[in-house]
């Protein structure tokens, strides 16, 4: 393990650990030159000296950045630190899609799609440039906070041009997704991934994979021999359109699944089309695979690595097959040689004391009615699964969630599998959404007080150091949301500006300058650390100095400063290449509509036009190449008429803005370069 504050690379200072995993670590840095989050991959010590785990590292450090795509996690960075090999990633802030799943299923189906749209995107990409990743799970896809996936760990993906014996005879990947020739050592090709991208959907629209078992053995195996179980029989609500893209992704012969990612989420997208309603099952071609089932090293059971050969030596059996002779001096010897009889009355015996328990507490639970698990359905959908089950409906509260979302069931009184009387009225507890909470106040406190006190309302804080004389050293400064304002901490992270004290007393060492110019970057870094100085990097685009060298330094070559003095450096970003904007600003605002008169409030007495007089509700949703329309982009109370600026990342395509205030849509409308 590496500790905090490590320094990893000269580059990279570690803050947190993420992961460990049985080949590397994760850990949560800083860049402290381009000053940004990313996640450091780092072999674990103990494997540094393994040819093998070195090479599969990598190797998955080669195949991903080779992909360079949206929904694939990014390597930004490759390089060793005392000889132990790291790979830098961009860091996705947000959970994993089992993580998602868990949280939020039933899902909608056009999210369904939506999410699998993108991994299918990611996985095409992947398998044109001849990648195949061969661990696709929803453990190894993320999600950030607007909801995009980022497919990370290609860890053990193979190139198709390598050689077949890499690729069969061993079983690599997660057993639950695996496909059958994976779990009979057969080659691995992208008809495998997209089995895999088949039990994904599954669990998509189910919540659950297809297949369970005991041991990975008895997974595989239902892999290989049996039938996907059908989604419309659970919810028939699902179209038979949307099964068959299931089905046909997870037939047993691969033959018989899609060609590519490409024509499976071409098949996708049209799978809610009302023209394919009475589209009829997918049958496949070529039926359940008949070649034999072998299990492949890395499935056996604990009972398989140990169980002893069968074999036994033909003298043995024969005195063991030997009938004692009956003797009044023998009766115990008798009863040695016939124990097999007394283990078989006593399971008899077990057996029946556990039927007359059954039969006893079936009297006892006769009329009695179990709970339904309701939680994360919606509301209407839960009450009617519970008034089937013959029990009523109790009060319903309502209750502010980060985890579940509007109008679903967060929880039931009495408790789900809890065993009632029928026609028991059982209480709900549905959720009203993120509350909004106020920034607290924590200017001029002490830095672990004030980060107590935001971390336990939901809020993630980032810090950052600055000298200060009035601040005394270890209080904030300053907060990067002001005080008072309402914001869903769950969205928010708030960055505290912490005081260092005061700028230390100048050393009396002197040094005279050496000119930098047209020098690295790396040059410039190790001089100034060798003669006590700090360097301050800008950059910009040259014709004339070569990329990553230095154009110009302030003070100027030849000056005489103390070491411990900031040298300002411009590092040249090379040409500038002669590119259309991208960025689109558009700014609008939004006017203050005050509280209704006494005329126009509701029957119930309470202001309609605001919630408890907080102000306008305004939520902004914006499309661009990095926005989806479906998610909220602000969310936000004004009390007086406010105006934007919003940013827009327009390539080759429009935008789209929408406004919302009070519930009611106030600007809708499109945004072009």
């Amino acid at each position: 393990m590496i500790n905090k504050g490590y320094l990893l690379g000269e580059r990279y200072r570690i803050l947190d650990t993420l992961g460990e995993g049985g080949m590397a670590n994760v850990y949560l840095a800083e860049d402290i030159i381009l000053q940004r989050k990313v996640a450091v991959k780092v072999l674990r010590m103990d494997l540094k000296k393994e040819p093998q785990i070195e090479a599969r590292f990598q190797r998955e450090a080669q195949a991903t950045s080779e992909l360079s795509h949206p929904n694939i996690v990014s390597v930004l960075d490759v390089g060793t630190d005392n000889g132990l090999p790291y790979m830098v990633m961009e860091y996705v802030s947000g959970p994993d899609l089992k993580d998602y799943i868990r949280e939020n299923s039933p899902l909608d189906l056009h999210e369904v799609i939506r999410i699998m749209d993108q991994i299918l995107s990611a996985v095409a990409l992947a398998h044109q440039h001849n990648v195949i990743h061969r661990d696709l799970k929803p453990q190894n896809i993320l999600m950030d906070r607007r909801g995009n996936v980022k497919i990370a760990d290609f860890g053990i993906a193979v190139a198709l041009n390598q050689s077949s014996i890499t690729q069969t005879n061993s079983v690599m990947g997660s057993v639950h997704y695996m496909s059958p020739e994976q779990t009979r050592g057969g080659l691995v090709t992208k008809q495998s991934d997209i089995y895999s991208l088949g039990i994904i959907l599954y669990e998509l629209i189910t919540g659950n994979v297809p297949f369970n078992g005991d041991t990975p053995v008895a997974i595989a195996l239902k892999h290989a021999q049996e039938e996907i179980p059908s989604i419309r029989k659970k919810d028939p609500e699902v179209p038979q359109a949307l099964e068959n893209v299931v089905l046909k992704a997870t037939a047993k012969d691969p033959r018989d699944r899609y060609a590519s990612a490409q024509e499976m989420k071409a098949d996708l997208d049209t799978s809610l089309d009302f023209s394919r309603r009475d589209e009829p099952v997918f049958i496949p071609s070529h039926g359940l695979n008949d070649d034999k089932t072998i299990i492949l090293p890395g499935l056996e059971t604990e009972k398989e690595k140990t169980e002893p050969n069968s074999k036994v030596d033909e003298s043995e059996q024969s005195d063991n097959q030997k009938t004692p002779k009956k003797s009044k001096n023998n009766f115990w010897g008798t009863i040695v040689n016939h124990k097999w009889w007394f283990i078989f009355v006593g399971a008899a015996a077990l057996i029946i004391i556990f039927i007359m328990i059954f039969a006893l507490s079936g009297k006892e639970d006769r009329g009695k009615i179990r709970v339904p698990d309701v939680t994360n359905l919606a509301e209407g959908k839960a009450k009617r699964k519970l008034e089937n089950a013959g029990l009523e409906i109790g009060n319903v509260t309502r209750k502010h969630s980060d985890g579940i979302e509007a109008g679903r069931v967060i929880e039931t009184k009495p408790d789900p599998g809890d065993s009632v009387n029928k026609g028991k009225a059982i209480d709900l507890v549905v959720s009203s959404g993120a509350g909004m909470t106020k920034v607290p106040d924590v200017e001029h406190e002490q830095y672990e007080v004030a980060t107590k006190k935001l971390e336990r309302l939901g809020f993630d804080v980032v810090r950052t150091n600055q000298y200060s004389a009035e601040v005394p050293k270890n209080h904030v400064i300053s907060q990067s949301v002001a005080p008072g304002v309402e914001v869903k901490p769950k969205q928010t992270t708030i960055t505290l500006v912490v005081s260092e004290g005061r700028i230390p007393k100048p050393k009396k060492d002197m040094v005279k300058l050496k000119d930098l110019k047209n020098m690295s970057l790396d040059e410039a870094q190790k001089y100034a650390k060798d003669n006590g100085l700090t360097l301050q990097i800008n950059q910009e685009y040259s014709d004339d100095v070569d990329k990553d060298a230095i154009i110009s330094m302030n003070p100027k070559a030849g000056s005489k400063v103390e070491k411990g003095s900031t040298i300002s450096i411009v590092v040249s970003k090379g040409p500038k290449e002669d590119t259309k904007s991208d960025n689109v600003t558009k700014t609008f605002t939004v006017n203050y509509v005050g509280q209704e008169s006494d005329d126009e409030k509701t029957d119930n007495g309470k202001d309609s036009s605001s919630d408890d007089n907080k102000g306008n509700h305004v939520q902004i949703y914006i499309e661009d190449d990095d926005h989806s329309l479906g998610n909220i982009y602000r969310d936000l109370y004004i009390k007086r008429d406010m105006s934007f600026s919003i940013p827009f990342s327009l390539r080759d395509r429009s935008g789209r803005l929408r406004v919302v205030r009070d519930g009611q849509t106030i600007l809708d409308e499109k945004v072009t370069k």
